[in-house]
């Protein structure tokens, strides 16, 4: 799920229940300007678009507060990895394939 999500907190939250979510491996793509906002303690804003109706969601939390819930959630039950985002799409092999797009990766 890309870290600009408003739910994004509760998906990093998700594997602490072993009932709900189980064999399966679950990522949160890290962005640069989130990195930034966690160096400079920026308060990150979220927004999600529903498709279907143009709905906008928003949420803000501290920059550091959800990189600290990844932190240790990653310490505690090994979930979520960490997919840093801007990395996969700029160094990747089909780099100079103008029209390749990275969507989602193989965990």
């Amino acid at each position: 799920m890309p870290i600009s999500h408003p739910d994004i907190e509760e998906f990093i939250d998700i594997k602490t229940d072993l009932d709900k979510i189980t064999k399966a491996n679950i990522s949160v793509m890290i962005t640069d300007d989130f990195m930034e906002a966690v160096k400079n303690d920026n308060i990150w804003n979220m927004e999600f678009i529903v498709k279907d109706t143009g709905e906008v969601i928003k949420k803000q939390a501290k920059a550091r507060d959800i990189m600290h819930k990844l932190a240790q959630n990653n310490w505690q039950v090994a979930e979520p990895g960490a997919l840093y985002w801007d990395k996969i799409k700029n160094w990747h092999i089909n780099s100079e394939n103008e029209d390749f797009k990275y969507v989602s990766t193989n965990p």
